[in-house]
């Protein structure tokens, strides 16, 4: 950081850490849970993140006079996504500090929680001992280590849902408890990390009526004996600890077990079936599941492009090859399950195998023309070529 006053650059600063440990504790279930502000596209630029959300995940919604820095914390799932960005220069160089950095890391969730649970335990101790007692952070913190298991269910619940537990979520309290006792497992949670709270209605009757659909569509594709021998052992990938890590390495092993090469387009039609009804929240791109002995039917948004249709049922397929649960959920959230299966449907569709050896040449002399011709050779969009150069050839 810069301290303007001396025009000097520093790595440490001295604040109260009081206002800190109240903004943990007052957004302590969006800290944990809300993982809604990971679908930005601009994820790495907090400045272009809704007001709401800086206030809820950023440090610098802290505020209480003091400039801290602009540090998001965002729960992915298991993971927390941390991300800082560097202050531009005023022209009226009114503020006296200024920080220098940007960047991001992906890192593990509970620790940070432990981490901030800290925090607010020590703020607390240290009043304790100077006889400061009813503080709002007392309280407030008080009350959160006071729920029951059943609050902290919904707490959680409300803050997937993007609602103020303790504000916003009365309104929706039965949809909740409607959501929670006909849904269960990983399904639940992204239920409630994709739809709007106006949705949840409309959206649980629309998944009722997928689950009959996939019911009544039963058929024996390829898609059963494909996970049988996966679930042998003997193509099971190894575990990693990235989440698109795995899911490329899943990839592999699928197009491994089928001697499918990677440069030969992925055919979906003989593994799962594709039955289009228009779900009730954007956020929901497909239900599906597959009875006993029979293979997986996706229920998805109709009229898709190809390449959209293609991407969409690759990832339903994530889930019947590699979950156990009967039924599972696609949606728009970017938490560590999406992320899995978002890499386990580019890497099964376009290699990156595959499209080093059809470039003919340096993935960094590549240009629009070619990713667009390889893109129509795989059937998928060119921002998949694009991503899978990106994430994978050019970071190699």
């Amino acid at each position: 950081m810069e301290d303007r006053e001396s025009g000097s650059s520093r790595r440490s600063i001295y604040c109260p850490l009081y206002p800190l440990a109240e903004w943990a504790a007052y957004h302590w279930w969006f800290l944990r849970a809300d993982a809604r502000p990971a679908r930005n596209v601009d994820v790495g630029r907090p400045d272009r993140y809704l007001p709401r959300d800086v206030r809820r995940h950023s440090l610098r919604g802290s505020g209480d006079g003091f400039l801290w820095p602009n540090l998001l914390i965002v729960p992915e799932g298991a993971s927390k996504r941390l991300v800082w960005q560097r202050d531009h220069a005023q022209a009226d160089g009114q503020r006296p500090i200024r920080f220098l950095s940007d960047g991001e890391a992906l890192v593990d969730g509970a620790a940070v929680e432990l981490e901030l649970e800290r925090l607010i335990s020590a703020v607390l101790t240290r009043l304790a001992e100077q006889g400061v007692h009813g503080t709002t952070l007392e309280k407030e913190w008080g009350a959160v280590q006071a729920a029951e298991p059943d609050e902290v269910e919904f707490c959680l619940a409300a803050a997937r849902l993007g609602l103020d537990p303790y504000a916003e979520a009365e309104p929706y309290q039965d949809l909740i408890v409607r959501a929670a006792s006909e849904l269960r497992g990983d399904i639940l949670g992204d239920f409630y990390d994709a739809v709007e709270p106006d949705s949840l209605a409309a959206a649980l009757d629309w998944i009722n009526e997928a689950r009959s659909e996939v019911g009544l569509t039963q058929r024996r594709t390829d898609a059963v004996r494909l996970r049988e021998d996966l679930w042998a052992g003997a193509t099971t990938p190894p575990p990693v600890d990235r989440a698109w890590e795995r899911g490329w390495t899943q990839a592999r092993a699928v197009r491994r077990a089928l001697g499918l090469p990677d440069s030969e387009r992925f055919p979906l039609e003989p593994y799962i079936v594709n039955v289009g009804r228009s779900p009730a929240d954007p956020g929901l791109r497909a239900f599906g599941g597959a009875a006993e002995g029979f293979g997986p039917v996706a229920v998805t948004v109709p009229g898709l492009p190809v390449t959209a249709s293609r991407f969409t049922l690759s990832r339903a397929l994530w889930h019947y090859l590699w979950e156990s649960e009967p039924f599972f959920l696609v949606t728009t959230a970017y938490t560590d399950r999406q992320k899995v299966e978002r890499a386990f449907a580019a890497e099964l569709l376009a290699p990156a195998a595959g499209i080093g050896g059809l470039l003919g040449a340096p993935p960094l002399a590549a240009i629009q023309d070619d990713i667009e011709e390889i893109a129509v050779r795989y059937q998928v969009s060119p921002m998949v070529i694009k991503h899978q150069l990106e994430n994978q050839l050019l970071a190699a």
